[in-house]
């Protein structure tokens, strides 16, 4: 009997150990999709389309500001860009962060991604010309 359990561990330990370089290359790859899309979401910063102009990270759920370049952009652009951003912040391709959508010139919520997906308060506010003030 002790032998059969011995010969059972080293081949549970065997094949523990045997996985262990796929799941290196899947952090890798993991990583790498996640710098991806930093670097996506950067060209669509501040210092690019003006997309988001700055991002509150102090409270829960997350509350990014959005800008112009946010609003000239189709819905369903928005919605791919704001799936993006909640998966970067939760640092997976495959995980979700709740993000509260605020203005960035009115400073008032316009939207949310969370578990029901993306959402936008007001039809008005995804117009060509940006926000109604």
């Amino acid at each position: 009997m002790k032998a059969f359990v011995i010969a059972c561990l080293l081949i549970f330990a065997g094949v523990i150990f045997a996985s262990s370089p796929v799941r290196s290359d899947e952090f890798q790859q993991r990583a790498a999709k996640i710098a991806e899309y930093k670097k996506w979401l950067d060209a669509l910063g501040p210092q690019g389309s003006h997309y988001w102009m700055r991002l509150d990270a102090r409270q829960r759920p997350h509350r990014l500001y959005l800008g112009e370049g946010f609003y000239s952009a189709d819905l369903q652009s928005q919605e791919h860009f704001v799936n993006t951003f909640s998966n970067y912040l939760a640092g997976h391709p495959d995980k979700f962060m709740l993000i509260d959508l605020f203005d960035v010139n009115t400073n008032k919520p316009i939207g949310e991604y969370g578990f029901g997906g993306f959402k936008l308060y007001g039809v008005s506010l995804r117009t060509a010309n940006g926000p109604q003030k």
